[in-house]
């Protein structure tokens, strides 16, 4: 009895395993880190917005495509396209 509490006493005290650099992690898994929609994470992968590696019928995303994903949501949105009316329109053809 006395060795595996002392087994655990030395587990508790190790340090946790370094997260593997090239591991792939899964939509879901890389939702939980950015709260995102795992499913919107697919949708955008599949429409190539979003990096990520395809295999077979499977989106896996490395630790690089996430540090992508996460530049791409900081960057500035394009502000809306102003609508313009025929009448505007015309008269600028009018005016040359």
């Amino acid at each position: 009895m006395a060795i595996r509490e002392l087994a655990a006493a030395v587990r508790a005290t190790a340090p946790e395993p370094l997260p593997d650099p090239d591991a792939l992690l899964t939509a879901e898994e890389v939702g939980e880190l950015l709260q995102l929609s795992p499913r919107t994470l697919k949708d955008q992968a599949a429409a190539g917005v979003l990096p990520h590696h395809r295999f077979g019928r499977h989106d896996r995303f490395t630790r690089a495509d996430v540090a992508e994903i996460v530049r791409l949501s900081a960057a500035p949105v394009k502000p809306p396209r102003r609508r313009v009316s025929v009448a505007e329109v015309a008269q600028d053809f009018r005016a040359a």
